[in-house]
This record gives C-alpha cells, structure tokens and sequence, in this order.
C-alpha cells in the first residue's frame, strides 16, 4: 500500500512537473502550483486550447500564471470601478495580444492614411483640417439623459474578429448596421470580410480607420451581408461578385468633432458611433463594471458606442460593442467612464470618432 501511494505521488509531481506548475519540497507537491495546473486545464478545455508541445503548453502556463497573478492582483485593489476576469487570452502574452487583436499605434500617423482622410465628404458643419466634417449648428441641442442602441434592435449580435487587427472594419460595419436600421427598419448583418479583402483605401488585418472605410463603403455603392461574404479571420482576394450584392448602402462618412463628449454624446444620440481608443493591458481581461483605465489617448483599437448611461452609483459611462467574442466584457461590449476631465475623453475616446450618414 505504501509503495502504491509512493508511486502515485511520483506520477503526479511528473505531471505537474511537465507543465512547469509543481515545486517539490520534503517530497510533498505545492498545492497552490496544483490548484493553478487544475485552472489551467479547465481554461484548456472551455476555450479549446491545444499546444504543439510540452515546452510549448509549459510556456503557455507560465503565461497563464502570470495573467492570472496581475488579474487578481488588480481585482484586490479595491479602489477600482470594474473587475478583471479571466478570459479567451489568458495564455497570450500582452505583445502577442497586441499584435493580433489591436492596430498598430496611431495608424492614421502614416502619409496615405492622411491623404485619404482628406476625400472625406463634407456633408455639414465647417470642415476640419484633415478634411472631416462636425455636426450642423442644427444638431446642437442636448442628447438624452441614456441611450441604448441594442434596446431599440439596432445592434446585431457581438462578432470576433479573431488574430486579425480589423477592429476596424467591425467598428465600420456595426455603425452601417445601426444606421440601416435605424433609416429601414430592417437590422441585416453585414460583411466585414468584405472590408478586409476588398477595401484598398485600409489595410487588411493591418489596421485601418473607420471613417476611410465608410468612404469606401459608399463609393463602392454599398457593402453585402455576412451570410453572403462570411468572415475568415484573414485577409483574402476581393470576391468582387460577391461584393457586387449590396444589402444596405450609406452616402459618406462624417466625424465628430474631436476632444468633446458632449458632441459624442450628441452623435451616439442619433446612431451607433465608431470610436479609435486605446487599448491598455487592464482592458485585455475587462470582466464587468466602469472601465476606468489607466490608459492613455494613443489609440491602437477600435470599437462602437452604441449607448450611454449611469449606474446606480452615479458612475457615467459609454456602452462600448468590441469584437473580442462574447466571453469578453459584459457579453462582448463593455461600459468605458464617461465625462472625465481630460478632453479627450478616457483612453481618447472622443479624439477619433465616425459615422456613416445615408
């Protein structure tokens, strides 16, 4: 019976041992490096994971580790207005997060991007020197109290973009999506794929900017649905005849006047708004609440306001759709603080916003 015992404990710090979790003291395995190898295997399971290797499942749970450290560390604070969870990139380091689920910082710093700024059709209000356009004198008035696009049916369900860094074109297509509705009555699902492939004017999985792609959405006469032109998770070749097949159109993009929440709160007051933020660490394993940073306005991420309201602590916030999936957040969207001091709004949600007009 003891020898039994002997070697079964000999199997388990193996075991544990091979997953980089086990710390062997006076023959006896740490149980907090078990309770963590138990976590870890129940993170494999929910989200699918499989490695290449034993080295490569060691590494990955030493990054798990690491991951879940910072995200109970942070929850321990106390003094913060949301909580971190663990999530779908638990296993992924911040770089290689960044590299797959945001854009590169600051895109619209490169010479192309802002020579296409500059075609932007100017609808209304004065133009800016980039060549965008502001909201009417005529749309000055004060917006509601709240505002929740998905309760009015103009929000299709959270979608994922995957390793792909087109938040981007989600953004895009969820404000077309909210502005079709909102103009038919009909709420379609459309194509970001068809973005992604087709829309030289951006770059692919490389980034891009919304109000450069709505401008291609409208001279390209309009974009096709998902079910038509479904997404991929990689940049591919234009299919042109299916990209021929418009569902909804738009007729130019316009922007919101930069370093001002209370004009974004006016545009989100009339349809969904597609955002440039900044996408820091803490926000990688956003569980719930008012996100309250830190974070700084250099944005690298896109995302769509589809709302904005308080909760019952008096904390003001935008309703953010991302395109993490669903396990991200609240059910795929999150509340980011809104009505802080800095004009720029939290994380420069109010220096870059767009949306598409009909």
């Amino acid at each position: 019976m003891a020898m039994a015992r002997t070697l079964a404990l000999l199997a388990l710090l193996c075991v544990v041992l091979a997953a980089g979790a086990a710390s062997a003291s006076a023959g006896r395995v740490d149980v907090g490096d078990m309770l963590m190898m138990d976590r870890f295997r129940a993170f494999q399971a929910t989200y699918n994971r499989t490695y290449a290797s034993p080295e490569e499942r060691l590494r990955r749970f030493e990054v798990y580790r690491r991951n879940v450290d910072y995200i109970e560390a942070m929850n321990r604070r106390g003094d913060l207005t949301y909580e971190l969870g663990e999530n779908q990139f638990a296993d992924l380091t911040v770089q290689e997060f960044r590299a797959m689920y945001t854009m590169p910082a600051r895109v619209d710093s490169r010479p192309d991007a802002w020579r296409r700024r500059q075609m932007i059709t100017t609808l209304a209000g004065p133009v800016t020197e980039d060549g965008g356009s502001y909201y009417s004198d005529a749309w000055e008035e004060a917006g509601p109290t709240s505002v929740d696009w998905r309760s009015k049916g103009a929000v299709t369900p959270v979608k994922d973009q995957g390793g792909c860094g087109c938040c981007w074109a989600f953004a895009t297509v969820a404000t077309i999506e909210g502005l079709h509705k909102i103009k038919t009555g009909q709420l379609v699902s459309l194509s970001e794929q068809e973005l992604v492939d087709c829309d030289d004017a951006d770059d692919g999985c490389g980034g891009g900017l919304p109000e450069i792609a709505m401008e291609w959405v409208a001279h390209n006469g309009g974009l096709t649905t998902e079910a038509n032109y479904p997404y991929t998770g990689k940049a591919g070749k234009c299919d042109r005849g299916k990209a021929s097949n418009h569902a909804a159109k738009i007729a130019a993009a316009q922007m919101v006047r930069a370093n001002s929440e209370a004009e974004l709160e006016r545009a989100v007051a009339r349809q969904p708004v597609a955002v440039a933020i900044n996408a820091p660490d803490s926000l990688m394993f956003y569980k719930s609440g008012v996100y309250s940073g830190p974070c700084t306005a250099e944005f690298d991420h896109a995302v769509t306001v589809v709302g904005y309201g308080a909760d019952n602590k008096g904390h003001k916030y935008w309703i953010i759709k991302n395109s993490w999936a669903e396990t991200w957040g609240e059910k795929g969207y999150g509340r980011m603080q809104r009505g802080v001091a800095a004009k720029e709004g939290l994380c420069g949600i109010a220096t870059h916003a767009s949306y598409p007009v009909m």
